[in-house]
């Protein structure tokens, strides 16, 4: 069961081919019998095999149904403990349930557990100094990438079918990557984030995570209520950051390829920085001792910024999105999701560490562009939610059947 894909679970649950109690209770089993990848912070089993039960008397055998669903543990659920990576909330028992994780129940999924991550979701690498380091179930010693890495793993491993991250500069492509997994990094605002820690707003992202882009754009259909688009190439302007392998296969499906060049982007790292400080300031006052020292030093640039400065910083990110509406007239932008080898788990992550790892990714971000990552590592953005998963759908296509680690 735990090979089957979202969309071959909601139709056997239907059907009465199998329950889905059945499908939960196998991958709940595959979750204990994994405890080395620390992929999961709160697992509830005698919660998510109720949920799976009340699904045929509640009516709620949808698009989804009888899916296990891993949502990060960023996301708020009612009734079930969301401690957002942290210490600070290692009790904390939310009263309500994020908008993006209820619309996944609402179709069918059954939460099996709350994916780990790194600390308040700030971090590449998914080393959590509270809740354990999640491991990397394909390329053992090497990171699982982050902040959603928990998320990645238990995908990757076939511990849950399906679930969502967020983006704030790369959380769910960089794990996706990591893991050999896929996820879409809506445009921003797409898929509602409350009831989500923020960790900063402006550049903040929801979206799905699953093993295959098919799977992400069946979620992306619950989460913002868009028709899937029809897998395209074909008569698309492609402009290629970096190389890819296998590029001639963008060409061989009829797309029009050139070599492009995004302007430089570095000076939005500051804001960032102020962001996330504002997020925290109340509770950094309060309660600084129980931020790990990594958090704390990372942290510290955004009490520091003058407000002045910060003001001509985003003078500057907006000059630099008019430039880049101007100068990528493209369809679609490609490049390798990561354009480093992926870091072992024993390097430390400095900040020239994280500038390495998110040089592709982060621009998105601050431009608020959709961004996909395949499952063989290919990263597909642009301007368009449906040119961006239309071009992704048709890479992934052509690529071997997803696997389990």
């Amino acid at each position: 069961m735990h090979e089957w894909s979202c969309h071959e679970i909601a139709k056997r649950v239907r059907g009465g081919e199998v329950s889905a109690e059945e499908v939960v209770a196998h991958h709940l089993d595959r979750i204990e019998a994994r405890p080395e990848l620390n992929a999961f912070i709160t697992v509830d089993r005698e919660r998510a095999l109720e949920d799976a039960r009340s699904l045929a008397r509640e009516g709620r055998l949808g698009a989804l149904a009888g899916v296990p669903f891993a949502p990060k543990d960023l996301y708020d659920t009612a009734g079930m403990r969301t401690t957002y990576g942290s210490a600070l909330f290692g009790d904390h028992v939310p009263t309500r349930t994020g908008s993006a994780v209820q619309r996944i129940v609402d179709a069918g999924a059954v939460i099996v557990g709350k994916a780990n991550l790194h600390e308040f979701a700030w971090g590449v690498t998914s080393k959590n100094p509270f809740y354990g380091t999640v491991g990397n179930p394909r390329r053992p010693g090497h990171i699982a990438g982050g902040s959603s890495g928990g998320s990645a793993a238990a995908l990757a491993a076939g511990l849950a079918a399906l679930s969502i991250g967020t983006d704030t500069g790369g959380s769910i492509r960089i794990p996706s990557f990591a893991c050999g997994t896929a996820g879409f990094k809506p445009s921003h605002g797409l898929v509602p984030i409350d009831g989500c820690f923020p960790l900063a707003p402006v550049f903040d992202h929801a979206g799905p995570m699953a093993r295959t882009m098919e799977e992400c754009a069946l979620a992306l259909e619950v989460l913002a209520d868009v028709p899937r688009p029809y897998p395209r190439l074909a008569g698309l302007r492609i402009g290629v950051l970096a190389p890819i392998e296998d590029a001639d296969r963008l060409e061989d499906s009829g797309a029009e390829c050139e070599e492009a060049v995004l302007p430089e982007w570095e000076h939005a790292l500051p804001i960032f920085n102020v962001e996330c400080a504002f997020i925290h300031r109340d509770l950094y006052a309060e309660r600084r001792d129980e931020y790990s020292p990594d958090l704390q030093a990372k942290l510290a640039p955004g009490f520091e910024l003058p407000a002045v400065a910060y003001r001509a910083l985003w003078a500057e990110v907006d000059a630099w999105r008019l430039r880049c509406e101007r100068e990528l007239h493209y369809d679609v932008l490609v490049s390798p999701t990561l354009t480093c080898d992926l870091p072992l788990v024993e390097e430390e992550e400095t900040p020239d560490y994280r500038a390495r790892v998110t040089s592709r990714v982060r621009p998105f971000n601050w431009l608020g562009w959709p961004s996909a990552t395949t499952r063989d590592g290919v990263m597909f953005s642009g301007r368009s939610d449906a040119t961006v998963l239309a071009a992704a759908l048709a890479w992934e296509r052509e690529l071997p059947p997803a696997t389990i680690a």
